[in-house]
């Protein structure tokens, strides 16, 4: 592949604009860019390897990251492998633990990804080698609200086409495997991520994201204390 070459990648929920050149990865910046540098930077440093290596800035302006080869998975609901499944739940363990104390917590716990999911992971068939796409909404916080969205999108929470106990099952493994967190710790934090996020769409005159929160919370209020009691 030549270095002019550009390949569109198909990026995170909420990514637009990523390119493959060469053996680099080139998107749009933010303006949590340079913070986002400087926390690729310091988990290079402390010795956590799976997430890019910022490379610096293009003359387009776009951020430059080393290129991540493997899967990534696009299409929910997911229906991971357990295999798969856990091997995220402890890279997302590792990257959490490796922020854990550093400055760019800001006297906060971690520092989050923010997006947390299949959508942002790289597997080699049944490993997961790399949480991508860091984006805007990184930055520091709880574990439990960003580990939370995880199971979200990995144990298939609130898909309809899932099973509620094969649901109930992967929040499970994935609490445990993580260790230190409940699955009612996992119920309490996503009501209350689906709540702000409904209030934001509100306040935003967003009638269609109001209804899909709702629908959200209306399945935590029907099946959340099955989940809790896992």
């Amino acid at each position: 592949m030549e270095e002019q070459d550009e390949w569109p990648l198909a990026g995170g929920a909420q990514t637009e604009g990523l390119v493959r050149v060469g053996d680099t990865t080139r998107r749009p910046p933010h303006h949590r860019s340079l913070y986002v540098d400087a926390l690729l930077l310091h988990l290079a440093e402390v010795g956590f390897v799976g997430a890019p290596h910022p490379l610096g800035y293009d003359h387009h302006g776009r951020q430059i990251l080393t290129f991540v080869d493997g899967e990534v998975p696009h299409a929910a609901p997911y229906r991971l492998s357990d295999a798969r499944i856990l091997s995220a739940t402890t890279l997302i363990r590792g990257f959490h633990d490796a922020t854990t104390g550093s400055p760019l917590c800001a006297g906060l716990e971690v520092v989050c990804h923010g997006d947390l999911g299949p959508h942002n992971t790289v597997f080699r068939g049944e490993e997961a080698v790399a949480l991508i796409d860091f984006d805007a909404d990184v930055g520091p916080g709880r574990r439990l609200d960003d580990f939370a969205h995880a199971v979200w999108c990995f144990a298939d929470l609130t898909e309809a086409d899932v099973a509620v106990a094969e649901q109930v099952r992967k929040t499970r493994l994935m609490c445990d495997a993580y260790v230190d967190v409940t699955p009612a710790a996992i119920v309490e934090a996503l009501t209350a991520r689906f709540h702000r996020a409904r209030g934001q769409h509100l306040a935003a005159g967003r009638s269609g994201g109001v209804r899909a929160f709702d629908d959200l919370l209306q399945w935590m209020k029907r099946f959340g204390g099955r989940v809790a009691a896992a």
